[in-house]
């Protein structure tokens, strides 16, 4: 048969259309999957960023306590203590991942130690300021974690005594004081860098072995045991404010209502209220993907479950909201159980927690992992 002649127009016509066919194929087989896509934008724009923050902060932090004991002076412990409370804020964007290079070698527990039921931060950090031994970067990190991180830090910088200007100043420790603020900073600085370095593309990688799942990947044979991870982080982060960033130390989960302040996160910053609404944005951001696709996306468009995914933002801004309405006051002498305000979060909270233990594992087709918080 012969076939029929095509004019120069209409050549051009089906080029173009072959052509289009073509992209719009090379862009289908280009694109990843949507489970893939989770995993890709919640690395890249909700974990990633949080690690890259906290180093800068910590950066900022050691640079701060620097300058502050070359110089004492109550400007310079102010400064000190602002960006003190910014890396605070960055560490609560990381605090709850329950996969990675933070599970490795303690790292949390080197970044923060808590709850401190014996008050060894204290008794620790003034043995080692009053013995003879070199106080640098290196007797930190051969030190127990109880003088390392943010926790020896709040103690150096807030406690009600010896964190004033004083203690810097014009005592016979002053000197050691100061050369154990700067090598805490400065060790911690080191960690929460080599945690940003563990994940970078141009360094660890951590993002890739997260986000290419497959049979040659040992810790993440398929897209769904990475997913369980984000779900197990979003499960974890939210018991861990209800229970021991409010309740227990609150009086709130007791049947004598009996509040144990000492146990409550950054008491004596009076920084509890701030840093559990910091771990509230973070934990959403993680669900969202920040501006990207994210959990909640999958859950409309692959799962169907468009109502859940609302219902879960709405919840995580309205405990957002009631956290903020709670007057910092309650959290440094505890009010009765049934003030309005800390009754109004834990039902926010409570609600929150069991959309995403409960409904989310069913939507998704997932169960939820044992984390390190469970059994406490």
């Amino acid at each position: 048969m012969k076939l029929p002649t095509l004019s120069a127009p209409q050549l051009k016509v089906m080029t173009h259309s072959l052509l289009l066919i073509a992209a719009i194929g090379l862009t289908a087989a280009c694109s990843p999957p949507p489970s893939e896509k989770v995993l890709i934008n919640t690395s890249k724009l909700a974990i990633l960023p949080a690690h890259e923050r906290f180093s800068l902060s910590s950066q900022a932090l050691a640079l701060a306590a620097d300058s502050f004991c070359a110089a004492p002076s109550s400007e310079g412990l102010d400064l000190v203590r602002t960006h003190w409370r910014t890396t605070v804020d960055s560490w609560s964007g990381v605090q709850n991942l329950q996969f990675g290079p933070l599970l490795i070698d303690n790292q949390a527990w080197k970044i923060q130690f808590w709850p401190d039921k014996k008050n060894l931060i204290a008794r620790k950090v003034e043995v080692l300021i009053r013995s003879d031994e070199v106080l640098n970067e290196k007797r930190i990190d051969d030190a127990s974690v109880v003088v390392q991180g943010l926790s020896s830090l709040e103690y150096l910088l807030f406690d009600g005594k010896l964190g004033s200007l004083k203690s810097y100043a014009n005592t016979d420790t002053s000197t050691r004081r100061c050369a154990l603020l700067v090598a805490v900073t400065g060790h911690l600085h080191g960690v929460a860098n080599g945690l940003y370095d563990a994940w970078r593309p141009e360094s660890g990688n951590y993002l890739q072995a997260f986000t290419k799942t497959g049979p040659d990947n040992p810790e993440y044979p398929d897209d769904n045991v990475a997913l369980a991870n984000l779900l197990d982080t979003l499960v974890a982060g939210v018991e861990l404010i209800k229970r021991d960033k409010f309740e227990r130390p609150l009086g709130l989960a007791s049947s004598d209502g009996q509040a144990q302040i000492y146990l409550l996160e950054w008491w004596r910053s009076q920084y509890s209220r701030e840093a559990i609404t910091a771990n509230l944005m973070a934990l959403k951001t993680v669900f969202t993907a920040a501006s990207g696709y994210g959990l909640d996306d999958y859950l409309t468009s692959v799962k169907q479950h468009s109502d859940l995914s609302a219902q879960i933002q709405q919840h995580f801004d309205s405990s957002l909201s009631a956290a903020n309405a709670i007057p910092n006051s309650l959290f440094s002498s505890p009010a009765p159980r049934d003030q309005a305000e800390l009754i109004a979060f834990q039902n926010e909270i409570t609600t929150l927690l069991s959309l995403l233990k409960s409904d989310l594992p069913t939507a998704l087709g997932i169960s939820l992992g044992f984390n390190a918080k469970d059994g406490d």
